[in-house]
């Protein structure tokens, strides 16, 4: 606690000043591109926010903005050819060739983000730190050493701290956007769990309150726990298949049952269709609505025919199926945001009260457990 306390006056003058709005500019100079239209876009942590556009002259271009924060930006100049940085209020200067837009953040390419170089940095001391992990697995299987319980120790001790590497730097840059973006990925990955994010909110909320991705931690953690502590769900809203709209707390029927999956192939889908036709069929004359959300994303994509090039799946309307469907492309209903990959099934009435939820998929003993369900309602 002492320690948290030390750091409260230095984070609380950080976030004030932090919080002002600061002019950034990016130029550069893409090789390979000639004059094509390129576009800067702001990752939120939720959306991905278009923020200006230019034509390239020979490679070059120009941004410019203001911010209050640095954030993390993907340029694109093709469909499927992003690459990220971390802007910062500052003037910026990338040189990087075409051929790495690969979605990934760029290493050594940027130069005037204090952001990257925070990012950088952390990559290069991460690094220095599993190798040094490595070496001390290499010395415990020396005979040596593993027989001398002395050595053996130090080493397993020095293991120990190397092991609480990430853990230190984030407290230690904890009022970087760099660290908050870090954690907001980890969650994303399965590499945090929901207690994890909470404990690293106690530093976070001190040291960078008004950090978009620290916003978002906290609007997770809320809508989390509200499905877990209060057993409920946010609205939820989408477009059907359709194209009419939804929304939860303007549902005709008494209750909703959402079934939400993740789309894959056409052949793996085919388990979640059969499924959810005999949910539906269990539903006859019951005042409850089956609803089917589609968790799609743009990286799913099928071979076309007698072709070597792919399109994007794209769910059909099923008209002989009653239930309501809706894809998420993109996550593109807010409330699957939040929950994990898993197939998550839940029973709710119009206020979003959870009455049933189900976060694995067995078939026969999901038919069974509504069967059961429906006999007490």
């Amino acid at each position: 606690m002492k320690k948290i306390l030390t750091l409260l006056p230095f984070l609380c003058i950080f976030s004030f000043v932090n919080a002002q709005e600061k002019e950034f500019s990016l130029t550069g100079m893409i090789g390979g591109l000639q004059n094509e239209k390129l576009f800067l876009y702001q990752e939120t942590g939720e959306e991905v926010v278009l923020l200006d556009s230019t034509i390239t002259n020979n490679g070059e271009f120009s941004f410019t903005g203001k911010t209050d924060h640095a954030f993390v930006a993907q340029l694109k100049y093709a469909k499927y050819k992003k690459a990220k940085i971390f802007i910062s209020p500052s003037q910026m200067n990338l040189l990087v060739h075409k051929k790495e837009f690969k979605y990934k953040i760029l290493i050594g390419k940027l130069t005037g983000s204090k952001a990257q170089d925070r990012y950088e940095d952390y990559l290069k001391k991460q690094e220095e730190n599993n190798q040094k992990k490595l070496k001390i697995v290499d010395a415990l299987e020396l005979p040596e050493v593993n027989s001398d319980p002395i050595k053996k120790k130090a080493l397993l001790d020095d293991y120990k701290t190397l092991n609480k590497f990430k853990q230190d730097y984030f407290y230690k840059y904890a009022s970087s956007p760099v660290v908050s973006y870090l954690i907001y990925q980890e969650y994303f990955g399965a590499k945090a769990n929901l207690e994890d994010i909470k404990k690293h909110l106690t530093i976070l909320n001190m040291a960078n309150p008004n950090g978009i991705y620290v916003k978002n931690l906290n609007k997770r953690v809320t809508i989390l726990d509200g499905i877990s502590k209060r057993a409920e769900v946010p609205n939820i809203t989408g477009t059907t298949l359709k194209g009419e709209n939804f929304n939860l707390k303007e549902a005709k029927a008494k209750l909703n049952l959402f079934y939400i999956w993740r789309a894959w192939t056409p052949d793996k889908n085919e388990k979640h269709y059969k499924t959810l036709a005999e949910i539906q069929t269990k539903l006859e004359n019951k005042d409850i609505d089956l609803v089917s959300i589609i968790r799609n994303s743009s990286f799913n994509m099928i071979r076309i025919p007698g072709t070597n090039k792919g399109e994007l799946w794209r769910p059909t309307l099923d008209e002989s199926q009653k239930y309501i469907q809706i894809e998420s492309l993109d996550k593109s209903v807010d409330f699957v945001k939040y929950i994990d990959r898993n197939i998550n099934i839940f029973l709710v009435d119009q206020n979003g009260k959870i009455l049933y939820h189900q976060n694995k998929f067995d078939a026969n003993s999901l038919l069974s457990e509504i069967t059961n369900l429906l006999s007490k309602l």
